[in-house]
């Protein structure tokens, strides 16, 4: 199973909102995943295939071994899941 996380500063805005849509897509799509959202300073981005965060936080996550996915706009579904499908 794809395990992936969504990072904000705080781990409660906009990486709930971000997994919130992540699992709708996934979903619809048909693709089982664990989604969990997480803040800056705690999470482990490596134990996950794929993280989805917005700019602000790419620096930081850049070297982990999953996917970034980045994403700033967290209302767009349409380019959210285009990424998510690549």
């Amino acid at each position: 199973m794809v395990r992936i996380v969504t990072v904000c500063g705080a781990g409660i805005g906009s990486s709930v909102m971000l997994k919130h849509y992540t699992e709708q897509i996934l979903k619809t799509e048909g693709i089982e995943a664990e989604v969990e959202a997480n803040e800056i300073s705690t999470v482990c981005p490596d134990e996950y295939d794929i993280v989805i965060t917005t700019s602000a936080f790419a620096d930081v996550l850049r070297n982990c071994t999953a996917q970034l996915i980045i994403n700033d706009n967290i209302t767009d579904k349409v380019t959210l899941r285009n990424n998510l499908l690549e």
